[in-house]
């Protein structure tokens, strides 16, 4: 994943849960920062709207922890560079 949607994503799940983003790591898990079903929607709209990328529903609502959702923005990254190509 590129390295600027990465630091953007964490910095939104950071302002989002009021969590210095130093503080998450991949293993953070989501309910300990308070994530809902709302939560994961108002990110995914900021990542559309920031960057034109729609993370898999499924990816989303099974992710457990600050990695499952990195992974699953990856994920919808490398799925939309490779349909620009």
């Amino acid at each position: 994943m590129d390295a600027t949607i990465k630091t953007v994503f964490l910095n939104m799940i950071s302002d989002q849960c009021e969590v210095p983003a130093e503080d998450l790591t991949p293993a953070t898990a989501l309910e300990e920062l308070g994530f809902d079903s709302l939560v994961i929607v108002e990110l995914t709209m900021k990542l559309r709207k920031e960057f034109g990328i729609v993370p898999d529903d499924d990816d989303l609502t099974f992710a457990e922890t600050v990695g499952d959702l990195l992974d699953a923005v990856s994920k919808a990254a490398v799925s939309k560079a490779e349909a620009q190509q």
